[in-house]
């Protein structure tokens, strides 16, 4: 179950690209709407004239959403490489949720510098649920990587291992193996014999 969680989490945060992440309105009047995938890849828009036909512009890629929807194409194939490499994963969705932090400031400065302000950014759904889930994503990989490394450490200790052994001898009903010393020699006599081994007087 928890090897599915991580691909979906990034699947779903590669979905949430598609939806609109930003919203450019000049006097209250809405100009353009983004999607993260128009952001990463670049698109063009149409820009209304007051005269004849609307002009066609082309708006770049922006580079700090190109690297965060390749951060959630990543995160799907290395949410595979297992437990122990759920690090990879959790390091993908953390740089794709600071990307998107990092994108957002840069839009919001570009956009209050163009035309004295009157431009205004606003954004949608599709940029808060692509950066909660870039942060779901990390956290759950996060956790699952350091209780993966704290297991096997419980598992190793000489505490539990003695405890593992007793546990072991007393299901299986064998008994621990005693001993005597000879009253008359001081040899080692196993526990229910009747004569010594070494001077083969009766200790019994």
């Amino acid at each position: 179950m928890k090897s599915k969680v991580s691909p979906v989490l990034f699947l779903v945060t590669v979905l949430c690209f598609l939806l609109p992440f930003v919203t450019v309105s000049c006097n209250g009047q809405k100009v353009a709407t983004f999607t993260g995938v128009q952001l990463a890849a670049g698109t063009t828009v149409e820009q209304p004239q007051m005269f004849g036909r609307p002009m066609e512009k082309r708006v770049d890629a922006q580079p700090l959403a190109t690297v965060a929807f390749i951060c959630a194409i990543a995160g799907i194939g290395l949410s595979f490489l297992g437990v122990r490499a759920a690090i990879a994963p959790a390091i993908s969705g953390s740089v794709g949720a600071l990307l998107l932090v990092l994108l957002q400031s840069k839009l919001s400065s570009d956009i209050s510098k163009q035309a004295q302000s009157m431009f205004r950014l606003e954004y949608e759904s599709g940029f808060v649920l692509t950066l909660i889930f870039f942060v779901a994503a990390a956290a759950w990989n996060a956790y699952v990587f350091f209780s993966s490394r704290t297991t096997p450490a419980l598992a190793a200790s000489p505490l539990l291992a003695n405890a593992a052994a007793v546990g072991g001898s007393t299901s299986t009903g064998a008994m621990p193996t005693t001993s005597a010393a000879c009253p008359h020699c001081g040899q080692s006599v196993n526990s229910g014999a009747k004569f010594c081994g070494g001077c083969g007087k009766a200790v019994g």
